[in-house]
């Protein structure tokens, strides 16, 4: 199973902070996926996270389930 290895923070456009999440797969790859503000408090809530660090370990599912709920405030 995918899970998150680590978490930063990184300038983004026009001065905005985003979350970098790396995420470690089963086959030793790893990528590392940007992620918005609602994302990111969407993630941190899911991960009952209080720190960054808090978020070590979970399921990449979760990272997927925060990039969906960000994207789709959009499609309202």
């Amino acid at each position: 199973m995918a899970t998150i290895t680590s978490a930063r923070v990184a300038a983004a456009h026009e001065g905005s902070a985003e979350l970098i999440v790396a995420i470690l797969y089963s086959n030793g790859g790893i990528s590392e996926i940007a992620l918005d503000d609602l994302a990111t408090e969407k993630l941190m809530q899911s991960c009952n996270a209080t720190s960054l660090d808090g978020l070590n370990g979970h399921s990449w599912k979760k990272v997927q389930a925060a990039l969906s709920a960000s994207y789709n405030r959009y499609n309202k």
